[in-house]
């Protein structure tokens, strides 16, 4: 576990690089399923600054050594030239994903886009998001490790996007007071089952390659347990993304009462509907649970990435 917290900043950086930039996959569902007043799309369009800016801190965390070492004109030399430790590529790509970002957040602060062009501006930056997400894991993938040699480790990295983006984007709407007229629409399913979606994805990558790491030490000594304890790890992975799907199921659902034990698939599968004398989450206490959510789906992805770096075989 020691390598792991070695390399504490690159950490830091795919836990929260991928989430960052997934909430545009969020909010584009969003924009795609509901339309939204222009009132409500002014408050959603200021608070989209919290994911830029958690995405700005992925990068200020992996560019950290550097900042200290070097200050900032080193930092900023050493990521023109790849200094991420992971290649120019992945530098490129992801100034390449913060232009387009930031790009569409100034051109809808100033009200000049109309709800087409934003539905497919949205889902363009969202789309980027899964490409920047996909090139961060290529490095790994060509990797002479043998545990990280497999385009599994940016598929991984792409689940994660979707499963840690999504309730974020989620979040910004209902921060932004947009979950009331979202409601009856399709955002509620839609958000649930990309999230879901991005969950399997993610535990498939992580369980494959503990599965690989286990199956190289064991040949190399018989016996040999690949990391010891990676499971616990595994787990509490896992227990954050069932977390995040029951905040996020419970958070549409039109019951206050709505059960927080419901299983991911559970969550995924049952349809969203209003009914009849049932008070529906308010805004009040959907933005708390949505926050729980989101800290929940950190953690799981927080962890994930420690067994990533954890399993170097």
């Amino acid at each position: 576990m020691n390598l792991a917290f070695l390399q504490l900043p690159m950490v830091l950086f795919t836990t929260l690089a991928p989430m960052a930039s997934g909430a545009f996959i969020g909010l584009a569902i969003a924009f795609l399923t509901t339309r939204f007043s222009s009132k409500r799309l002014g408050r959603i369009d200021r608070w989209t600054l919290l994911p830029l800016g958690i995405f700005a801190a992925g990068f200020v965390a992996a560019l950290w050594p550097s900042l200290v070492s070097q200050g900032m004109s080193g930092a900023l030399r050493d990521f023109g030239v790849g200094g991420l430790a992971m290649g120019p590529a992945v530098s490129l790509a992801g100034l390449a994903f913060a232009s387009l970002a930031v790009v569409y957040w100034i051109i809808a602060l100033t009200g000049n886009l109309d709800y087409r062009a934003r539905s497919v501006f949205a889902t363009a930056v969202g789309v980027g998001a899964l490409v920047l997400s996909f090139a961060i894991g290529m490095p790994f993938a060509g990797s002479a490790a043998l545990s990280w040699g497999s385009l599994l480790a940016a598929i991984g990295l792409m689940g994660l996007c979707a499963a840690g983006g999504v309730p974020l984007g989620v979040l910004v709407v209902a921060l932004g007071g947009g979950l009331a007229e979202a409601r009856g629409t399709r955002f509620a399913s839609a958000s649930v089952i990309a999230a879901f979606i991005g969950v399997v994805t993610a535990i498939f990558g992580i369980a494959s390659q503990m599965l690989y790491a286990q199956s190289v030490a064991a040949v190399l000594a018989s016996g040999a347990e690949a990391v010891s304890g990676s499971w616990v790890y595994l787990a509490i992975s896992i227990v954050g993304f069932v977390v995040m799907l029951a905040c996020l199921r419970t958070t549409f659902s039109p019951d206050r009462t709505a059960s927080l034990g419901r299983t991911a698939g559970a969550a995924a599968a049952v349809p969203v509907r209003d009914r009849r004398g049932v008070r529906p989450v308010g805004a009040r206490s959907a933005v708390p649970l949505l926050v729980g959510g989101n800290v929940a789906v950190l953690a799981a992805i927080f962890a994930a990435r420690l067994v990533f770096y954890v399993l170097l075989v």
